[in-house]
């Protein structure tokens, strides 16, 4: 197929007034995508550029996938699938999936290449069925990463390709758990921060070996001093995490007030407020912060060994969507909430082109059902004006002439994608 870089309008012609690309300072854009044997995609070899592009299809038929490959090859995790496992094809005959992601760079190229297994895939009838369960060496990575053809760890593939994420499920950033509103930090700053990715891995390790060591204490088998090395540790790694959690929220609020009042056509203004688990001062400096830390993990500690879990730390934090002074995760309406989360995931891509001159891919996964005609207009100008977009829907009915007019527009049935023709 070839590439559809030229297809991309001129920034300045009198058809395109919606359109301000700034595709030089910031450039970042993927320009080929390979899948084989991912989800239902068998094959794949899709050529790409600049601009909008919109997959369209009915529903399973394979969009959502596509958004999916772009993520985890930006990210090393799946957004949709609970174990990596998922994303290979049923009918793999050798159990594999491979993903490929050639990638523009405003100072380089780079080649973004995983490889997952799957030994164990579901048992299937028929003609077709993949062939049975196969038995790998207890140490054998299920998932292999390369970058540039050099073998690398997954935590160096983040980073590489910097995504931003809209997907129904988003919907929970505002009125579901806390820990959707921690992974769209952790997502964002992993991303832009590998001092910060570093921190958080180690500080989930530590967090479960002193969730283990408080149990056996509880249980009489192990001596309570053993907290302290594990205090100490959980105190540094999350003085790292907190401060860059409040600098990351600090950019966003200077983007947020903005884009909620140009989603919402200036009836709206939104703040995101951080709620750390730990009693924070923005007077305290980092050795006064840690020693805080400590004293505030002492005065839970019989709390915390009579329930067996760790209660103070960056795993325990919040935060709260205010818009017009309201919490929406207790009156927002479900318009108002979808507005909030948008408005946050574009301020957070704000904020990575901030961080690193890079303008990330922006994903955007059927987010026009409940929003109503104003709201969706208004999103899609602040889309435009992005480097690279991706943007799935059911059908086109909803987009005007002048968007589609502008877009790379593909058809997506049963895993195949075509250029659509209108």
């Amino acid at each position: 197929m070839p590439s559809q870089e030229g297809r991309h309008p001129h920034p300045t012609s009198p058809a395109n007034a919606l359109v301000t690309w700034n595709y030089l300072r910031h450039r970042m854009y993927l320009s080929h995508l390979s899948l084989n044997e991912f989800r239902n995609y068998r094959h794949l070899d899709l050529s790409l550029g600049r601009g909008l592009f919109l997959f369209h299809g009915e529903n399973a038929q394979g969009k959502t996938n596509l958004l999916e490959a772009i993520g985890m090859l930006a990210t090393g995790s799946s957004f949709h699938a609970t174990s990596d496992r998922e994303v290979v094809n049923w009918y793999a005959p050798d159990h594999i999936a491979h993903m490929k992601a050639h990638v523009k760079r405003r100072e380089d190229d780079v080649e973004l290449e995983m490889v997952i297994f799957d030994p164990t895939p579901p048992a299937l009838e028929g003609a077709d069925a993949p062939h049975s369960s196969i038995a790998l060496p207890a140490n054998t990575q299920r998932k292999r990463v390369k970058i540039n053809a050099v073998p690398k760890k997954v935590i160096d593939l983040i980073g590489q390709m910097k995504v931003v994420l809209f997907a129904p499920t988003d919907l929970n950033l505002v009125d579901g758990s806390p820990e959707e509103r921690r992974r769209f930090l952790d997502r964002a700053l992993c991303q832009v921060q590998p001092r910060y990715c570093q921190a958080l891995v180690q500080y989930r390790k530590i967090i479960t070996q002193r969730s283990a060591l408080l149990k056996r204490i509880r249980d009489n088998r192990e001596d309570p001093r053993l907290l302290d090395y594990l205090d100490e540790r959980l105190t540094t790694l999350a003085n790292v995490i907190i401060f860059e959690r409040q600098r990351m929220l600090s950019a966003l609020n200077q983007q947020t007030t903005v884009l909620q009042e140009t989603l919402s056509g200036g009836r709206e203004h939104m703040q995101v407020v951080y709620r750390p688990s730990f009693k924070v001062d923005a007077t305290w400096n980092p050795v006064e912060t840690q020693q805080q830390y400590l004293a505030q993990l002492r005065e839970v500690r019989k709390r915390e060994l009579i329930q067996g879990v760790c209660l103070l730390g960056p795993h325990r934090d919040d935060l709260e969507f205010m818009v017009n002074g309201v919490n929406m995760l207790t009156y927002g309406s479900r318009g108002q909430q979808r507005t909030t989360a948008l408005a946050a995931k574009l301020a957070e891509l704000a904020y990575m082109r901030a961080c690193t001159e890079d303008e990330p891919v922006l994903l955007l996964d059927d987010v026009f059902s409940e929003l109503d005609v104003q709201r969706r207009g208004h999103l899609l100008r602040e889309v435009m004006r992005h480097e690279q977009v991706f943007l799935t829907a059911t059908d086109l009915s909803s987009f005007p002439e002048e968007i589609l007019g502008q877009a790379h527009i593909y058809q997506v049935r049963e895993g195949q994608v075509v250029v659509a023709t209108r």
